[in-house]
């Protein structure tokens, strides 16, 4: 869990570097057990953006077996921790089903 957290924590920042995000909100599912010693690969894209958030969608396998998915909502926050809209976004990955 904390794991697909900082994924998508790394994949909102490395769209919007000067964005100072927190989580929001965490839809979780574990789909399939992982045992000791098992290396975990995740995978990050972009499933929508606000006007102050960015939702990423996280995907954990161990080979070609999915063992967990998330939708991450980040807000990003001013220096005194209040909403404020995204800054402007710099190259990085595409949207899902955007080019």
């Amino acid at each position: 869990m904390a794991a697909m957290d900082e994924i998508g924590y790394c994949a909102a920042r490395a769209n919007w570097p000067r964005g100072r995000f927190v989580t929001r909100a965490a839809e979780i599912q574990f789909v399939s057990p992982v045992r000791l010693g098992d290396m975990v690969r995740f995978h990050a894209d972009l499933s929508g953006t606000g006007t102050t958030s960015v939702r990423v969608a996280v995907t954990g396998y161990v080979d070609a077996r999915i063992v967990g998915s998330a939708i991450m909502t980040y807000v990003n926050l001013n220096a005194r921790g209040c909403k404020q809209a995204l800054p402007d976004r710099v190259a990085g990955m595409a949207q899902k089903g955007k080019q």
